[in-house]
């Protein structure tokens, strides 16, 4: 399952696991094939969320538009 969201421009992604604080692994897709990257992790939190609650994005650095947070429901939505 892509974990970007729909809609948006580029391949798809889905997280594979963590390799490190500042390296997560992510398996990348389009149409034809797919390929493994080494990513740094998204570091934006929710500016709308009390600070001592906010949790970062667990996208990768530079994802397409639209952090983990906004998304509710991937699987129905």
């Amino acid at each position: 399952m892509c974990e970007l969201g729909k809609g948006h421009d580029g391949n798809c992604a889905d997280h594979v696991g963590e390799l490190s604080p500042e390296a997560q692994l992510w398996v990348l897709w389009d149409d034809s094939r797919f390929t493994y990257a080494v990513l740094r992790p998204c570091c934006m939190s929710d500016p709308t969320v009390d600070p001592v609650e906010r949790e970062p994005c667990t996208h990768f650095a530079g994802h397409a538009p639209g952090h983990s947070w906004q998304f509710t429901d991937m699987l129905h939505g």
